[in-house]
């Protein structure tokens, strides 16, 4: 409107003061979306590298579980034959250890038919030198003779019959060997498979284990690297500003003997092993400043090395204000 004219227009000063707003928060809230997106792309990047790494990770771990797998279900499966093999091996010898009971009854048959036969001659024999002597049974004594001649001869081709058994039980016999021995190389050849399959496994389960033990002695050399780089980078362990406690510690006779000093004391006393975490607890909790732990071990204290070394690591480790703050510094990077 120019100044000829009066703005009648209702809120005319909001309206301007709202149109000089907007574009400023506009302004901000596209410079807000632009650090959001580009936040968004780095992250999306990473995990996308991230997710790469994983699955290279969970392919090797799949293959190393299909191939144990794999050689778990072919070993499984020669096991079986070979026990079905050993099984029907077993059925064989059953068998033919029936056929030789079998053979051994038709022998004793035989040799009870032999003697039937021998005492059946005994007695033609008999009835014979009889014959002179008996006439009036010489009729009956000839049909018995006849008699005992067809039962001789059916007894004889009975015995023919049986050799003809025997032999084919021998037949058999070799039969069944040569499947023996057919079924044994069989066995053989499943033992050697299952051999190499198990000297495979074993190769595997051995780069396994040789993986597994340098993964363990990298773990080991970055322990033993970050120990001296706290160690270089850390001050110095000393008793200026702290309380100091003096413990001497010997064997004597087997018995062990710990002799405490206070602070601020000229003298040692004796005291028990329960009386002195006692005394370094309550006395933990009185020095804010902490405590410098100052083990003594007498020149002939009769102690070994691990007796020694384990006493006075576990006084240090408990009160000694240098290995709390150590043991707080590596509890930290876990939480």
């Amino acid at each position: 409107m120019d100044d000829s004219f009066i703005d009648l227009r209702l809120n005319h000063g909001a309206a301007q003061a709202e149109e000089s707003f907007w574009p400023s928060f506009t302004d901000i809230m596209t410079v807000i979306v632009m650090i959001f997106l580009l936040a968004m792309v780095i992250l999306l990047l990473r995990n996308m590298e991230l997710v790469k790494e994983l699955r290279v990770t969970m392919a090797s771990k799949q293959q190393a579980v299909e191939l144990a797998r794999s050689t778990g279900e072919e070993n499984q499966t020669l096991e079986e034959k070979l026990l079905a093999r050993e099984y029907e091996l077993s059925m064989l010898r059953m068998k033919m250890l029936r056929m030789k009971e079998q053979a051994q009854q038709r022998e004793q048959t035989l040799s009870q038919q032999r003697s039937q036969l021998s005492a059946l001659s005994q007695q033609r024999d008999r009835l014979s030198d009889q014959l002179d002597q008996i006439t009036r049974q010489r009729d009956d004594l000839n049909i018995q003779v006849d008699r005992l001649g067809a039962e001789t001869t059916r007894l004889r081709d009975q015995l023919v019959d049986a050799n003809k058994s025997i032999e084919n039980l021998n037949q058999d016999l070799s039969h069944l060997t040569l499947r023996q021995q057919a079924s044994q190389r069989e066995i053989a050849a499943l033992r050697d498979t299952n051999r190499t399959q198990k000297e495979r496994l074993a190769a595997a389960q051995a780069r396994t284990l040789e993986q597994d033990q340098s993964l363990a002695r990298l773990q080991t050399n970055y322990q033993d690297l970050k120990i001296k780089y706290d160690k270089l980078v850390r001050p110095a362990r000393t008793s200026r500003g702290k309380t100091v406690v003096e413990v001497r510690y010997r064997k004597v006779k087997g018995k062990y003997l710990i002799d405490l000093r206070p602070p601020g004391s000229d003298q040692f006393k004796l005291v028990s092993r329960k009386q002195l975490e006692r005394y370094l607890t309550r006395l933990k909790e009185q020095q804010p400043n902490g405590l410098y732990i100052k083990v003594i071990l007498p020149k002939n204290s009769g102690l070994s090395y691990s007796e020694a070394w384990s006493f006075t690591n576990h006084l240090q480790q408990t009160y000694d204000y240098y290995f709390q703050e150590e043991a707080k510094k590596e509890r930290m990077p876990e939480e």
